[in-house]
């Protein structure tokens, strides 16, 4: 079995009482999270396959009583990999950050300390073009969702994926 690492945001806020009730419906290798960007559920689960252990998930979580909005991919980055994944030099990210270059409002790091803060990948990505003023690398595209995954409430928590793991995910489909 493979260790999958992914999050599931939910509508509702997670307070103790929901944390135990998600520990009831067999949420054991889940980390709740609330906080001022939303509500998500953090995942490392193993399985056979991604589709498993993403269905599996939410399968647990629904049955606690929360509604699954979306699935993320749980990639958490620091400076240095955003400069990497960006082509940009170490200085050019660390002055978009400090809102010395570009259009402003980079997202607020979601972990770290001031003197290593890590966003998520997800929220970097979605404004890389807009912040850096160049295109984005293929591995940020977003390729719309096929046909297929479109017609069940939790086929659509599936969309948001990020590429790689949408890509694995169909891969895994198809075999």
């Amino acid at each position: 079995m493979k260790t999958y690492t992914f999050r599931l945001v939910v509508t509702d806020r997670i307070d103790d009482d929901g944390a135990n009730r998600l520990f009831e419906a067999g949420v054991e290798d889940g980390v709740p999270e609330s906080g001022p960007q939303g509500h998500s559920i953090g995942f490392d689960r193993e399985s056979s396959s991604l589709q498993e252990a993403i269905l599996s998930a939410i399968a647990e979580v629904e049955s606690a009583g929360f509604d699954v909005l979306r699935v993320e991919p749980d990639d958490v980055v620091s400076a240095a990999d955003i400069a990497e994944r960006t082509g940009r030099s170490r200085q050019s990210v660390s002055s978009l950050i400090n809102g010395t270059r570009g259009p402003g409002g980079w997202p607020r790091p979601v972990a770290g300390n001031v003197r290593s803060p890590l966003w998520r990948w997800s929220d970097i990505g979605a404004g890389s073009r807009r912040s850096t003023g160049r295109r984005r690398s293929t591995r940020t595209k977003q390729p719309s969702c096929p046909r297929s995954m479109r017609y069940s409430r939790r086929d659509r928590a599936l969309r948001p994926l990020g590429a790689q793991a949408r890509k694995r995910l169909l891969r895994q489909l198809a075999s």
